[in-house]
């Protein structure tokens, strides 16, 4: 396991350490992140991902099966030199929250990119949603920027919607859905950029990260960019189907139209 050394520039966290209860048999021996699509586990294909746009250093917690997310982790140092990989282990889980919280001694930056480890991203060949959401994010009145994809466009996700977008521009204000379908509405990809500032003064060691949105809406601090793609919604066996389906019988499609994983 790689040890963090003080000259490491380090920002990105992959959340690998939730249960995947709905997923059942699915992650009865492994950690969820690793459930493979197109034949490959979602967790190296957003590892591969953060490597090609030249990211250099990510955390990954790790919980639930940690045995496998840690393997996957070795494995992965071991035939590839970017990025470097660490390990944060939680011997009791700690939600979304309390994980990025229990990390931020190992952040040297303000702004953190986190990425729920079973969220998968099909994006156009020449455009980057990590560079987009770093372009967008301004710390002077900003707390967390989300990324936002339609409901349309989130496969395998059968829900109402997360939020709505209050304004159109690369970056607006956005509000919570209550109970009610909204054709606007947009789904939570789980790809962010969090200011390690919302952390302050949380006594909780164990919360979801829902809080801090809440945190943030009600300082007018949250705000989200869209994704130019599609949204792998990888919740379910279900989905997983449904997710491989699309993939499949739109494959000449999204080949015409540079699409990637």
């Amino acid at each position: 396991m790689n040890k963090l050394k003080k000259n490491n520039s380090i920002n990105t966290m992959i959340l690998c350490a939730g249960k995947g209860q709905r997923m059942r048999y699915k992650t009865k021996y492994i950690a969820k992140p690793l459930i493979k699509i197109q034949n490959q586990p979602i967790l190296k294909t957003n590892v591969n991902y953060l490597s090609s746009i030249g990211i250099k250093n990510c955390i990954i917690n790790n919980s639930y099966k940690h045995k496998t997310i840690q393997k996957f982790i070795k494995n992965y140092s071991l035939k590839y030199s970017r990025p470097n990989i660490y390990s944060s282990f939680e011997k009791k889980r700690l939600e979304t929250g309390g994980g990025v919280k229990k990390a931020l001694p190992l952040f040297n930056k303000k702004e953190i990119l986190i990425i729920n480890g079973d969220s998968l991203l099909l994006r156009k060949n020449n455009t980057c949603p990590i560079k987009k959401l770093f372009r967008n994010f301004n710390s002077y009145y900003m707390k967390i920027l989300l990324l936002l994809a339609p409901v349309n466009k989130s496969i395998g996700y059968d829900g109402n919607g997360d939020f709505i977008i209050k304004s159109k521009s690369n970056a607006s204000r956005i509000e919570r859905i209550r109970n009610h379908k909204n054709k606007k509405s947009f789904v939570f990809t789980g790809w962010q950029i969090i200011n390690k500032d919302v952390f302050n003064n949380i006594e909780q060691d164990n919360f979801s990260l829902n809080m801090l949105y809440d945190i943030a809406q009600s300082q007018k601090s949250l705000f989200a960019t869209t994704l130019d793609g599609y949204f792998l919604h990888v919740s379910t066996p279900k989905s997983i189907i449904q997710i491989e389906r699309f993939l499949n019988i739109n494959k000449k499609y999204l080949n015409e139209k540079n699409y990637i994983l």
